[in-house]
């Protein structure tokens, strides 16, 4: 006879197949479960149920949401003047506590790796082109569309942006403002503790007092 219940066992394997859940954390959650009414339970199972059916891809930015278009780019108030360009959607909840922002977003859903072997094919630039001419569309005045790289200061991320921008000025010249966030020194941190990279893009990235 087994040790572990079948049900268990077959619990704890499918929790490993999680991002980040190793076999220790998978048993100890899926006795956790066991723990629970049965009223709470079958409201997570109904969750898990609703996941695919209930949550769509915004056609705008590629953001999940509840509705299509999503709440962002659903929104009159928002700037429709920078347009800011993530890896996925765990970025933009990241943007948006910090309150911030104000512009509009778009979600490639990757980055290129060579050596993952995700290629251009991977990355959205024909959504993302699309995207940058519906918003100069909405631009007034003369006043030139911003698109901003919020990606992460990897090799990945560093390549990705290069190639991104070149797809950009092949398609719109020079019609269009690109930027880049800032890499620098946390707050709290000593100088003297800073990796040699993030102390140069710091040291380009300064601004006056």
């Amino acid at each position: 006879m087994g040790v572990i219940p079948k049900t268990l066992k077959t619990l704890t394997l499918e929790l490993q197949r999680l991002p980040g859940i190793g076999p220790k954390s998978a048993r100890r959650i899926a006795y956790f479960l066991f723990t629970l009414p049965q009223d709470r339970l079958s409201f997570l199972g109904e969750s898990f149920h609703n996941l695919k059916k209930n949550v769509t891809v915004c056609t705008f930015c590629h953001m999940l949401a509840d509705t299509n278009p999503c709440d962002i780019c659903g929104d009159a108030t928002r700037e429709v003047k920078t347009l800011c360009v993530v890896a996925d959607h765990m970025d933009v909840y990241a943007i948006e506590r910090t309150a911030g922002y104000k512009g509009m977003y778009y979600v490639l859903g990757g980055l290129l790796s060579p050596v993952k072997g995700h290629g251009p094919e991977e990355v959205d630039t024909k959504g993302l082109l699309k995207r940058i001419a519906q918003l100069k569309k909405l631009q007034r005045g003369g006043e030139k569309l911003e698109v901003i790289f919020a990606l992460s200061p990897t090799t990945e991320g560093q390549t990705t942006s290069l190639y991104m921008r070149e797809e950009i000025r092949n398609e719109f010249g020079e019609d269009v403002s690109l930027s880049k966030v800032a890499v620098g020194i946390s707050v709290g941190t000593d100088i003297d503790y800073v990796d040699t990279y993030t102390l140069q893009e710091a040291l380009k990235g300064r601004g006056s007092l």
